[in-house]
């Protein structure tokens, strides 16, 4: 069947996969014989051939043909000397420069005798003989011209299709008229459905009794076949061949997303692993207009300049998915094998996983490169996994780089930082609140690190394929980034895990303050308790002064002043935007006491509860208080009631408990329950 679009377009032009089988070694053996020819009797005559420059419509062939792993149960005839199955096909031009073109993608052809051909004054017919499953198919070109400008007829010819065995025969016989010296035919067959064999075509150089079959195409043939000329191409295969299909181009994760603060990251790949990343409406590559639309068709092309891809190494051979590549070396681009299907990648709600497959082949050996990434919806990072298979038989270092020139949403320059200790190591660029880093996490380490100047990543490179642990922190640097790891020289398969992060995790908003900065007479503020949202996870909340020093301890400030407030990631270096508030000195509020009464008549306490060593009864050392506790170890536990207003039913006006849930003395006044909290008490 013709390949068609599996996977709709989500939010913007999106290129579809193409699929290819996994094993496409379909072959066809080529042999030739004398035979006798015989015009085809009582054929279905189509008259519309019996011209200069015509093609028919869809005609049926009778039963399911199989050309290479598909069936085709109708076909399109051209006066051209051609039979196509999935689209007709009307070109005289047989060249290699044609069947390259991109209008013919998945072109199924056989050419008996494709040229100019000219089907004036002669007759296409075709029929269908014989009884299931043992049926032919025979289609005749009689008396054709060859050239097209031939005076009368100069050959015919006939296709011969055989169910079961699905053979194809092509056979001659020469018409009295020789052909014109213009003649250049081609002769064979190509298959191009994507879907088929990567060895898709077999070419007659010359018509002789035994010409020889190759996938080179010959464009110059000007020699009539002898009558009775029998060519056959016999498709040898069980099928085996024809299980299983890659998917392979561009993939997009997250492909809704990436348009404002709350749909995280839409992540752009080509079949190359070249990538565009998408947050909150800006692109965080350079170039950020550019969203790789052609990632299926042209894998290898980049956002914007020659520092963006994968780049790998086997020995000095070098191995490339984008432009990024050692400075003054020869490269070869990687083979793009597969990709997980679009519609297969968002494996769970707001989980996505995407493993693209790349390929090198050197001294007959061939190594993959695993690219997998793993997205959590609304994240605005993501984990990837290099995983480098090296063959038996390899005696050569194998080596791997990664980078691209930063974007950073817009701002385009920053200074470049290193953080941690290694191996675990975070490297990137960073300009509040846009930020693009590497985090190592475990596997094979980074053999090297880069975040400067975005034109020396290939440079700093090198043809040792190590980056050299540049940083450059100046803030008006047009950065890149880039990692490069050393996968070592033992055969098997081996994985650096990383995190490509796009946001500090200090967030892109400032702590929240509540409007109540006052230091009472006498007391200190707690800055912290101004603060009413959440510390993001990972961050550390810290304080500035107006002198923009650090506040040693925020909880209890006794200066006024402006003090400003951030969230900062220790791990990522980065800080979230500030918030300021302005502390003043509040003399509204404050602690004082009422004097103590120093006149009067003493009473005499009614009880007295004490662990103190009292020799005298309380009788005869009377204290003023109706009850008396004294203790120097001990203390006076109150009732303990959560919530207080619902668990007594009938309180009492006065009545005192520490509510459990408000952590609080409450006091019922007669009316409601309220914490009990210091004040300054009525000088009346």
């Amino acid at each position: 069947m013709p390949f068609i679009a599996l996977f709709p377009i989500i939010s913007e032009a999106q290129e579809v996969q193409k699929i290819r089988r996994i094993n496409p070694n379909i072959p066809y053996t080529f042999s030739s014989e004398n035979s006798t020819y015989a015009y085809l009797k009582e054929g279905t005559v189509v008259p519309a051939l019996s011209a200069d420059h015509a093609v028919s419509y869809e005609l049926p062939i009778g039963f399911p043909f199989q050309l290479g792993c598909d069936f085709y149960t109708g076909f399109y005839a051209s006066s051209n000397g051609t039979l196509s199955f999935n689209n007709s096909f009307i070109g005289e031009n047989n060249t290699s420069y044609i069947l390259s073109m991109s209008r013919y993608a998945n072109l199924t052809l056989l050419a008996p005798l494709w040229d100019d051909l000219n089907g004036d004054h002669g007759i296409f017919s075709y029929k269908t003989e014989g009884i299931a499953p043992n049926r032919v198919f025979t289609a005749e070109w009689k008396n054709w011209k060859w050239y097209y400008n031939a005076s009368s007829a100069v050959i015919s010819f006939q296709v011969k299709l055989y169910e079961g065995s699905n053979a194809i025969e092509y056979v001659y016989n020469q018409e009295p008229t020789p052909n014109t010296i213009e003649a250049s035919a081609s002769i064979g067959i190509y298959n191009d459905n994507t879907l088929n064999a990567e060895a898709k075509q077999l070419w007659l150089n010359n018509t002789s009794e035994s010409p020889v079959a190759s996938t080179s195409i010959t464009e110059n043939i000007n020699v009539r076949p002898a009558s009775g000329q029998l060519y056959r191409f016999t498709r040898n295969d069980t099928n085996v061949s024809c299980d299983g299909v890659d998917y392979y181009g561009q993939t997009i994760i997250n492909p809704k997303g990436g348009t404002n603060a709350n749909d995280g990251l839409r992540i752009i790949l080509s079949g190359a692993a070249n990538m565009q990343i998408r947050r909150n409406g800006k692109g965080q590559v350079y170039n950020p207009a550019n969203n790789l639309s052609y990632g299926t068709t042209r894998p290898y092309n980049v956002p914007g300049t020659t520092t963006h891809g994968v780049v790998l190494a086997v020995g000095n051979s070098y191995f490339t998915g984008g432009m990024l590549k050692p400075a003054s070396v020869t490269e070869q681009q990687l083979e793009v094998v597969s990709s997980t299907p679009q519609n297969s990648i968002e494996s769970s709600p707001g989980h996505f996983v995407n493993e693209i497959k790349l390929a090198a082949v050197k001294n007959g050996l061939r190594y993959y490169l695993t690219v997998k990434y793993v997205y959590n919806f609304p994240e605005n990072d993501f984990y990837m996994d290099y995983t480098v298979t090296i063959p038996e038989g390899n005696t050569e270092e194998v080596k791997l780089a990664h980078g691209w020139d930063t974007y950073l949403q817009g701002n385009d320059r920053g200074p470049g930082f290193i953080s941690g200790t290694a191996p675990n190591l975070v490297v990137g660029v960073k300009r509040e609140p846009s930020y693009e880093a590497f985090e190592f996490l475990e596997g094979i380490p980074w053999s090297g690190y880069f975040s400067a100047y975005y034109s020396l990543l290939n440079s700093d490179l090198g043809s040792e394929m190590t980056f050299k642990n540049t940083i450059d922190s100046d803030p008006n640097t047009d950065n890149g980034i880039g990692i490069s790891m050393n996968f070592g020289k033992i055969p098997g398969s081996f994985t650096s895990s990383n995190k490509l992060v796009f946001a500090c995790e200090a967030g892109d908003v400032a702590p929240a303050l509540a409007d109540r900065g006052g230091i009472c007479q006498g007391g200190v503020l707690n800055l912290n308790s101004l603060i009413t949202s959440p510390t993001p996870p990972g961050t550390v909340l810290i304080w500035k002064d107006s002198k923009d020093e650090d506040v040693a301890d925020p909880t209890t400030v006794t200066t006024e002043g402006t003090y400003k407030a951030y969230y900062h990631s220790v791990k990522y270096d980065c800080d979230s935007p500030t918030a300021a508030t302005v502390v003043t000195h509040d003399t509204s509020c404050g602690v004082c006491y009422r004097p103590g009464a120093d006149t009067g008549t003493e009473a005499g306490s009614l009880t007295v509860i004490s662990t103190l060593d009292r020799k005298n009864h309380p009788a005869v050392n009377p204290r003023n208080g109706a009850l008396i506790l004294e203790s120097k170890e001990k203390g006076f536990a109150i009732s303990k009631v959560a919530s207080p207003e619902t668990a007594i039913a009938t309180p009492v006006e006065g009545m005192l408990v520490f509510d459990t849930t408000s952590n609080c003395l409450k006091l019922y006044n007669g009316i409601s329950w309220n914490c009990i909290e210091q004040t300054c008490v009525d000088n009346d």
